[in-house]
């Protein structure tokens, strides 16, 4: 997909807030000092001034952050609506094996089909049938041994038959094989994909994968804490059943190229 170039920003507020107070110091400096009281008067309003240039620019600096996720995710959102609406904007398959290049995605059978559907290889992803993120170690280290730029982790389903409603343990493993990737590959930046939703049907035959929007919600929030990126995927599969395999767990082949392409947007490459 075409990135648009969005020209940096100059620091307008966080310049001019800084250009008047350093001016106003400067003012306070100059006056005369005829006495002891001028002297502390002058110093108090030095002092003044120091705390509002520094509330000033925090406040200016949040007001950024804020302005910044809102533009973000209006992007996001316009990406998912051409994915949606528009085939010109999915990749194709030689464009998903150049975006892919030399990254890795890790995860379970939903994952796997990324290679049974010949999208990538096995140098790109690195996942087994039934794999829960508890019990990762081998693909936590195969991947780490790839050297990759980037990383995706994707793992929740066989989860929910392993901690039920305890998405704080869920969490916890997930903690625990982030972490062996950031010690060994420190540069290297960790996508997190949400779970998918499971149909009705699938939940009626395994009741513990009603909590999948629970642990959705505990992955948002430790994204969140630990400066990940998490990735939600459910608007590929909202409203249309028809891409489910008839188990109402795990998805079709048309599902890949957009998820694909989401997640090569989402990460810039």
């Amino acid at each position: 997909m075409k990135k648009k170039k969005r020209k940096k920003s100059s620091g307008g507020p966080l310049v001019a807030a800084a250009v008047l107070i350093t001016a106003a110091a400067a003012v306070f400096f100059l006056m005369p000092r005829t006495s002891s009281t001028s002297t502390q008067s002058c110093d108090h309003a030095v002092a003044r001034l120091t705390e509002m240039e520094a509330a000033d620019i925090s406040e200016t600096e949040s007001l950024l952050r804020d302005l910044k996720e809102q533009d973000r995710q209006i992007s996001l959102s316009q990406t998912r609506d051409e994915l949606m609406n528009s085939e010109d904007s999915v990749l194709s398959g030689v464009e998903i094996r150049q975006a892919f290049q030399g990254t890795v995605i890790i995860g379970d059978s939903i994952t796997e089909s990324i290679m049974e559907y010949g999208y990538l290889d096995k140098d790109v992803v690195v996942s087994k049938r039934g794999l829960s993120i508890a019990d990762a170690d081998s693909q936590i280290a195969t991947a780490i041994g790839l050297n990759p730029s980037v990383i995706f982790m994707a793992f929740g389903s066989n989860d929910l038959s392993m901690f039920f409603e305890d998405s704080a343990a869920f969490i916890d493993a997930y903690r625990t094989q982030v972490h062996k990737l950031q010690e060994a590959l420190p540069d290297v930046p960790v996508y997190i994909n949400g779970i998918l939703p499971i149909l009705p049907s699938r939940i009626e035959l395994e009741p513990e994968l009603q909590y999948y929007p629970q642990y959705n919600e505990a992955l948002e929030a430790f994204c969140s804490k630990e400066g990940l990126t998490y990735i939600d995927n459910a608007f590929i599969v909202e409203n249309d059943a028809s891409i489910y395999e008839p188990d109402g767990e795990h998805v079709t082949s048309s599902y890949y190229p957009i998820w694909l392409t989401y997640m090569a947007e989402i990460a810039g490459l």
